[in-house]
């Protein structure tokens, strides 16, 4: 008699942790016996280990064979379920999901898979139904139905049961705490945010903090420990220790941020201030310090410098102060906390949309009201209404260059190429040395293959600013293609240089790397990328790419499945894929790669 077939395949469904789905065997011992259910059990065991691998269309055709064989088994229902449901086909999904359930319909797991394909339909009651009854089931199953269920009443805005169902657990995975703390931004609870994040974050933290004191302890001079060590300080409430580590550091990095909150949070106030003043001075974390003095002062005119800030930075802590400021902001102030939060969860732009309208109601042509509107807009997808609220801002004030160069950009988020090259070009003229209006005009030759026009701009924008890093990768990828790698290299060593978190710097170097068979430098920029943006399928593509190079086709097998994990839709990923399965002996799993890089081909005309 056949044992149970039990696949532990972590399924990622549009964002969402699908679990681990058993196949569970229905046949009897007599069944078992038939060829045709030994058959379809053979079918259901292959298509199992394709969809471990990725590889759905091989997968799908090895299930659908095992139904056509054996219509009353599980597997091959389940299976086709998954598979569906990883590629993001919630009709398909719901086929096979209806069936496993009608099979066994005490199944936990069936259930789940079925609530996963209406989650995925967007039907979200009959998702909440399934997802029920897999938890009232209660088998090892329950953890992510509890993840689906907040998924869903996350979805829904429905609020009570979602933080009902948080409280009863007790126990939670990591898609389940990011959702927690998500879901308490968007109510514009944004201490409850921070709290949460710090809670979640706390035994990991606690444990570098003492990893990071027992190495300095030993070797106090480890400079490059203290900037990670304080910020983790301040992070777990621990200011006094934060403050002190400070004055032991003598390295380069900027510190101001971190230091600000930690006077803040020793009731320091002035000597806050002046961090963050200092900070904002320094250009590099403009954003957070701004936002910082105004949450301290109240002081709307801290809001324009800091949406001036080339750099986009989120902070958790900061966005936790900003709660108290809401009740006593005045309108166009409860706008700009509104467009800021937007950063953490895009919904809240309709709440800064929303007082942004309030303001135009006694001032019809506020600029920064039009201009947060078109910031808004813009972020909603609501191109439009974006273009109708900054043209109003260029009407009244048409010697200002910022409206013209946001007008470019919604022209170019329209398709009007045409049409956004003359804006882009008059924000350069208004404002000759704005780093951003240089890159946006130098990027926008670039895309239309103007290089020789593209170069100057690139490098007025990196002499205007330090922090123009995308003009500097964009720049040192035209060097590299005149034959100049030196000169690529050293721009993008200061890309990485002005925003060290930034994975597309590490990506670009890589590359480089890549192409002067360089490959020990190559893989450790990839890792780096990888480890920065993790949802970054490509760098573990070109790691693969790098690895069969170097003769290593097992461990391209491994990066490629790590990238199709978080992305199951990298055309580029199977071709690899199919060329490392030769390489390493597996003549089937090879066929099956080449054949699931077909799904990517564009259809005949």
């Amino acid at each position: 008699m056949k044992r149970l077939l039990v696949i532990a395949a972590v399924l990622l469904g549009l964002g969402i942790v699908v679990g681990a789905i058993a196949f569970i065997a229905s046949t009897t011992a007599e069944t078992q016996r038939n060829d045709d259910n030994a058959a379809a059990y053979d079918h259901a065991e292959k298509g199992a280990a394709y969809l471990k691998e990725h590889l759905y269309r091989a997968a799908i055709n090895e299930f659908e064979a095992a139904t056509k064989r054996s219509p009353g088994a599980l597997d091959p229902w389940l299976g086709l379920a998954a598979a569906y449901i990883r590629l993001g086909n919630g009709a398909k999904a719901l086929e096979g999901a209806g069936k496993a359930v009608d099979i066994a319909k005490d199944s936990a797991g069936a259930h789940l898979v079925l609530g996963r394909a209406h989650w995925l339909s967007r039907n979200l009651e009959d998702a909440e139904k399934a997802a029920l009854k897999a938890r009232e089931l209660e088998d090892e199953s329950t953890l992510q139905s509890a993840e689906l269920l907040l998924r869903i009443y996350f979805d829904r805005h429905d609020d009570e049961k979602f933080a009902e169902l948080l409280d009863s657990l007790d126990e939670t995975d990591r898609a389940t705490r990011e959702l927690a703390v998500q879901q308490a931004v968007r109510r514009g609870e944004f201490r409850r945010a921070y709290d949460l994040q710090t809670r979640y974050m706390r035994r990991q933290l606690e444990a570098e903090v003492m990893r990071s004191q027992l190495a300095l302890k030993r070797e106090p001079g480890q400079y490059a420990l203290y900037p990670a060590l304080i910020h983790n300080l301040v992070t777990l409430g621990r200011p006094k220790e934060a403050i002190d580590a400070a004055r032991e550091y003598r390295g380069d990095s900027q510190l101001d941020i971190d230091l600000g909150e930690a006077h803040w949070l020793a009731g320091n106030t002035e000597e806050a201030r002046r961090c963050f003043e200092r900070a904002s001075a320094g250009f590099t974390h403009r954003l957070p310090a701004e936002i910082a003095l105004y949450a301290l002062t109240g002081e709307g005119g801290h809001w324009r410098a800091a949406f001036t800030a080339e750099r986009l930075e989120k902070d958790y802590f900061l966005l936790a102060q900003l709660e108290d400021s809401l009740p006593k902001a005045s309108p166009i102030q409860k706008a700009f906390i509104y467009r800021y939060a937007g950063l953490f969860d895009a919904e809240l732009f309709e709440k800064s949309a929303e007082y942004a309208l309030e303001v135009l109601k006694a001032e019809p042509d506020h600029f920064d009201a039009l201009m947060t509107l078109g910031t808004a807009y813009l972020r909603l997808n609501r191109i439009d209404d974006a273009m109708r609220y900054v043209r109003q801002g260029s009407e009244k004030n048409p010697e200002r260059a910022e409206v013209w160069a946001r007008l470019g950009q919604l022209s170019l988020a329209k398709g009007d190429a045409a049409g956004a090259e003359p804006m882009l070009e008059k924000a350069v003229r208004l404002e000759p040395r704005n780093a951003s209006y240089l890159y946006n005009y130098g990027w926008f030759l670039d895309q239309t293959e103007r290089d020789a026009e593209a170069v100057p701009y690139y490098e007025r924008a990196i002499a205007a600013s330090s922090l123009s890093f995308e003009a500097m990768n964009n720049l040192a990828l035209l060097e590299a293609m005149a034959g100049r790698p030196d000169k690529a290299l050293g721009l993008l060593d200061r890309a990485i240089t002005a925003n060290p978190d930034n994975d597309a710097a590490f990506m670009n170097r890589g590359t480089y790397h890549a192409g002067r068979r360089s490959w020990r430098n190559a893989l450790a920029d990839y890792a780096r990328a990888a480890e920065l943006n993790p949802a970054n399928g490509y760098a573990r593509v070109e790691a693969a790419r790098t690895h069969l190079e170097l003769g290593r086709a097992d461990i391209a097998i491994d990066e490629l499945s790590q990238a199709l994990e978080s992305d199951p839709h990298l055309a580029e990923a199977y071709v690899l894929l199919a060329a490392a399965y030769k390489k390493d002996g597996q003549p089937d799993m090879a066929t099956a790669a080449a054949d699931e890089a077909k799904r990517f081909e564009a259809p005949a005309k």
